[in-house]
């Protein structure tokens, strides 16, 4: 079997966007059933097929028009294996016969809560649960093929390299086109295999794709297209891509020459410098910052799931990390923070009393702080919307136990402030009863 061009690959990174993708057993058959009376592909028809991938209609028939336009050989490929679950799409295409060469093709992220929320675990986590998934499908699924192409768009780019970094002995090329790149704890875990494996790996983006510049990418080779759409969704489509692609006779890119564009450049140095400083946060620091943000990820993006779930998850991932902010701050909230027994240092004469006095305005300010600090922390974390939380519950706990030893402090200044001033009263008089100041005498 003859290798699929960098065209041909993209145009099927572009497919699998498609819902029904994988319910034609040949490239050609999903062809024939969009065709009108003259031929031609019928976006009437394609409608049917269940646009995704940010496609419109239009652009989808411009997509299978592109795909009609190709190679016999092409249009031949056979579905033989495919997977089509919220969290992962993937196809695996062969020639009949063939029983060597296959072309594995992964779909960007799919809507679900939990595919979002994958991406962004990706940044502390080795291997997340797509991207096993992912691997399964390679490794299991194909392989009885012994040499793989890989590819995908977007997090499907992201799936690929993964796979061709685990499966160097099968996965022969990888073509990822706007791919997510790797966090450090992959990086560590999997570096000599993926030195070894980007001889195999090239990416190919947009020059204002904002993806593509998170994480670390592993390649051999990282280019990019001028892409002229701005919009948000135009900088990380699929088919604007293929769009801004020129193509030789032997169907390669031959216009991937430009820059990155200089905001993304800078993100991406920006992520990796985020994602460094949370990998060097004590314990669970990194995990606990991540899962937020997989959070409101999930909760903005995920269309599976309702509001309840959400906020719930959100609510959850919260509480872990104002947990953990409260452990690295050394905060005990179980500590008995009793100040009674500063009533043992207390003087019978009146320097003593002032002493002991000023000892409590100390102590009572220092609380004080400390409420305060509790305080901020609360706020600071939105502890309000996790009301019914172990965490919570702690902290009212402690702040009400903080009053509580407030008003104690409270009393026992102001009695201390009444002693000191009944003395002070008491030496006035003597001193005017006997002519003499006792200060001065007793010096």
């Amino acid at each position: 079997m003859k290798e699929l061009s960098e065209k041909e690959l993209l145009l099927l990174s572009n497919y699998m966007y498609l819902d029904k993708c994988t319910e034609y057993s040949t490239i050609g058959d999903m062809l024939d059933s969009c065709r009108a009376e003259n031929g031609w592909i019928d976006e009437r028809k394609v409608e049917a097929l269940g646009v995704g991938g940010c496609m419109t209609g239009t652009e989808c028939r411009k997509l299978l028009q592109e795909m009609d336009n190709a190679s016999e050989e092409f249009k031949s490929l056979s579905l033989v294996r495919s997977i089509d679950e919220p969290e992962l799409r993937a196809a695996c295409f062969a020639h009949a016969g063939d029983e060597d060469n296959a072309t594995v093709v992964f779909r960007g992220t799919g809507g679900t809560y939990e595919a979002w929320a994958d991406n962004v675990r990706g940044s502390y986590m080795r291997d997340t649960d797509i991207q096993k998934m992912a691997d399964d499908f390679v490794r299991y699924d194909c392989g009885v093929y012994d040499s793989i192409t890989v590819t995908g768009h977007s997090k499907g780019g992201n799936l690929a390299g993964y796979t061709a970094i685990l499966n160097r002995d099968r996965v022969r090329s990888c073509l990822a086109f706007d791919p997510q790149g790797y966090g450090i704890p992959s990086i560590r875990a999997y570096g000599i295999k993926m030195k070894d494996a980007a001889y195999n790996i090239k990416t190919v983006s947009a020059h204002n794709d904002y993806v593509n510049s998170l994480l670390t990418q592993v390649a051999r080779e990282n280019v990019y297209v001028r892409n002229d759409r701005t919009d948000a969704v135009g900088r990380h489509s699929s088919f604007a891509l293929l769009d801004a692609c020129m193509f030789d006779e032997e169907g390669n890119i031959i216009n991937a020459t430009a820059d990155r564009e200089f905001a993304m450049d800078k993100l991406a140095e920006l992520t990796l410098a985020v994602t460094a400083l949370m990998n060097v946060l004590p314990g669970e620091g990194n995990e606990r910052v991540s899962e937020v943000l997989a959070s409101l990820a999930g909760g903005a993006l995920g269309n599976d799931v309702d509001k309840e779930f959400k906020t719930e998850r959100f609510r959850e991932a919260m509480a872990d990390l104002s947990a953990y902010c409260l452990d690295t701050l050394g905060i005990d909230t179980e500590k008995d923070l009793s100040v009674h027994t500063v009533a043992d240092s207390l003087y019978a004469d009146t320097a003593g009393i002032k002493s002991a006095a000023q000892m409590l305005r100390v102590n009572h300010r220092e609380l004080k702080e400390l409420s305060d600090r509790i305080a901020g922390i609360r706020l600071n974390l939105n502890f309000r919307a996790a009301g019914r939380l172990a965490v919570e519950t702690r902290l009212k706990k402690l702040e009400a136990r903080l009053a509580e030893e407030e008003s104690v402090l409270d009393s026992l200044v102001g009695g201390l402030e009444e002693i000191a001033a009944l003395i002070e009263k008491c030496e006035t008089d003597l001193t005017g009863k006997m002519g003499v100041n006792l200060t001065e005498a007793t010096a």
